[in-house]
C-alpha cells in the first residue's frame, strides 16, 4: 500500500477570516514537520507539508477538505493521514499504517471524552452545534478530536455528498465539528484507532506516559508562550531542529 502523511501549515493573511477560531503560527510547527519527516522515511512513507492555498474559504484550518475536492490525493495514495502542526511523532512511535489498513473507513484515535455519554448529556453538550440533530448514539461513538485522522478513497467517496454542503454552514460551526457531522451523518464506516496516536497535552502540564505515546499533540494555546514546558521538550528530543530558521 502507497501511505501519506500530510500537514497544512499556510499563512493566514491570505484568508478572509484570518483569526477564525483564535488558531495563529507558531515555532512548534517546525518541529512537528521534522518528527513525521523523520517517522515517514523510516517506514517508507510519503510526506507533504501544503503551504499554499488550495481550498481558499475562511481560514487554513479548511484546506484539509482538499483531501476530498481534489481526485490526485487518493487516485495517488491508499491512505492518507492528516496531522496537525502541533502534533510530533515520536522516535519510538509504532507505524500507523501497519496496524489499520482497512481501506473502507474513516479512521481517527479513540476520543474517550464522550465516549459513553447518555443521549441526555450528549445533547446538552451539542445542542448549539451542527451536531445537536445528529443521534445522540451515533455522537457518542464516533465523536474524534480532529488533529489526527485517516482517509481512504472508499470513505472520501462516501462523504463527498455531505461534505459537499460545508457552504450550507457558513459561520454556523468550525471545520471539526464540520468534519464530524460529514462523519456522522454520512454513515461511513468510523474506526476508533488507539488513543496514543493522538495523546492531547496542553504544553506538557498533563501528567503523561512518554514511553506510550506514539503522537503527542501540544492542543490549545500554551504553545504560545515561550516558557511552556513543550518548547524545552522539544529542544531537547528534536536538537537537530532550529525553530528560528
Amino acid at each position: 500500500m502507497k501511505n501519506l502523511v500530510i500537514q497544512y501549515y499556510i499563512d493566514i493573511n491570505l484568508y478572509d477570516q484570518p483569526t477564525f477560531n483564535g488558531i495563529s503560527p507558531t515555532s512548534v510547527e517546525k518541529y512537528s514537520k521534522h518528527s513525521f519527516k523523520k517517522y515517514c522515511k523510516k517506514y517508507g512513507h510519503d510526506f507533504i507539508q501544503i503551504t499554499n492555498p488550495v481550498f481558499h474559504y475562511m481560514h487554513p484550518t479548511w484546506e484539509r477538505f482538499d483531501l476530498w475536492f481534489n481526485s490526485k490525493w487518493l487516485d495517488e495514495y491508499d491512505q492518507v493521514l492528516y496531522v496537525d502542526t502541533d502534533v510530533f511523532a515520536l522516535d519510538h512511535a509504532s507505524d500507523i499504517f501497519a496496524q489499520y489498513t482497512d481501506t473502507a473507513t474513516f479512521k481517527s484515535p479513540a476520543y474517550r471524552k464522550y465516549r459513553g455519554l447518555s443521549a441526555g448529556n450528549i445533547k446538552s453538550k451539542f445542542n448549539n452545534t451542527i451536531l445537536k440533530d445528529c443521534d445522540p448514539k451515533k455522537v457518542s461513538d464516533t465523536f474524534f478530536q480532529t488533529g489526527v485522522w485517516m482517509l481512504t478513497k472508499q470513505a472520501r467517496d462516501t462523504m463527498m455528498p455531505w461534505v459537499e454542503r460545508y457552504m450550507e454552514f457558513d459561520g454556523q460551526c468550525d471545520d471539526g465539528q464540520f468534519l464530524n457531522w460529514a462523519v456522522i451523518e454520512s454513515g461511513v464506516g468510523y474506526q476508533d484507532m488507539d488513543p496514543m496516536f493522538n495523546v492531547k497535552n496542553n504544553g506538557l502540564k498533563k501528567r503523561w506516559n512518554y514511553k506510550d505515546t506514539n503522537f503527542l499533540h501540544s492542543a490549545g494555546g500554551e504553545k504560545h508562550h515561550a516558557n511552556s514546558k513543550i518548547h524545552s521538550f522539544l529542544r531537547e528530543t528534536f536538537p537537530e531542529v532550529n525553530p528560528d530558521v
